[in-house]
């Protein structure tokens, strides 16, 4: 079955299949979806194991170092050492991670839009990418702990300065593989949409934007972990809020279970926000295909 492409003069151009049928798409997802529960159970386990034998080759102080059992009953079982129960502790610290995934999604948005934005300029008008390219590519090798206070000398505290830090993380990612995407059309694709006088938009709409989809999701898989280390940067940096301002407060007061505790969340949500993003991945690419974007011979 094959779909077609309309043009700028509402000729249509024939483009290939999506997919075999409905159901192959779901069962290859759900098979991509069981391997990788599968994998990070494995891994789980294994990350387990290997935590807990370092902390003993390591003969590391116990106050300190915290075991996989440790950060178990942080969250879920009650102490008459602790001045909190767990219950609290989830309260608390679910509290804390609702502040953070906010500031990582205001900078998740700022960094995917703004990065579509440029992308797309730079490849509809190329002197544009010719002389600002070469500066994007420069920021990216400056490390964002030295951006981070100029940042904030700028713009003051406050969510645009956590959208701006966290979408600096996820900006330059998506940037180089968005451009290097929409320049991977094929040639042929484009000669047959402009032969039936389609635009230069066209062209980016109905081929370069499908054509681009691996390289999208490439990113993305940075971008979403990479946009919660910006907000909890941002947090350790400039706010009393979130998580990355209560691991210096629970460090501050030798609450090295809470830290603990803080770090093995954010480890979780990060994986889960991932594998959500493979998922729908996998379900897209199915959807469309792997010549998506690229012209047959009607």
């Amino acid at each position: 079955m094959a779909t077609t492409l309309p043009t700028g003069t509402g000729t249509r151009v024939t483009a290939p299949a999506v997919s075999t049928s409905a159901s192959s798409t779901a069962r290859f997802v759900l098979r991509r979806i069981g391997r990788t529960v599968l994998t990070i159970a494995i891994s789980a386990v294994i990350l387990g194991i290997l935590w807990n034998l370092a902390i003993v080759v390591l003969q590391a102080n116990a106050f300190i170092a915290k075991t996989p059992a440790d950060v178990f009953r942080w969250f879920f079982v009650d102490s008459e050492l602790s001045q909190t129960t767990a219950a609290e502790n989830r309260v608390h610290i679910a509290g804390l991670l609702g502040v953070t995934l906010w500031h990582a999604a205001i900078g998740f948005v700022f960094g995917v839009g703004g990065s579509l934005v440029v992308a797309v300029v730079f490849t509809l008008i190329r002197p544009v990418e010719f002389m600002f390219m070469p500066i994007a590519m420069l920021l990216r090798t400056v490390p964002l702990l030295a951006m981070a206070p100029v940042i904030y000398l700028v713009l003051g505290n406050g969510i645009v300065t956590a959208g701006f830090i966290g979408g600096v993380v996820v900006f330059f990612p998506l940037l180089v593989n968005l451009t290097l995407g929409f320049r991977s059309v094929s040639a042929q694709s484009v000669d047959l949409i402009r032969v039936y006088g389609g635009s230069r938009w066209t062209i980016m709409r109905k081929v370069a934007f499908p054509t681009a989809l691996p390289y999208f999701f490439a990113s993305m898989r940075i971008a979403v972990p990479g946009a919660i280390t910006g907000a909890m940067l941002y947090e350790w940096l400039f706010t009393y809020e979130g998580l990355g301002a209560a691991i210096t407060a629970a460090k501050s007061q030798s609450q090295y279970g809470e830290i603990w505790a803080i770090v093995v969340l954010i480890t979780l949500v990060s994986i889960v926000l991932y594998t959500i993003t493979t998922f729908v991945e996998t379900a897209v690419l199915a959807k469309w295909g792997p010549n998506a974007g690229k012209a047959t011979a009607s």
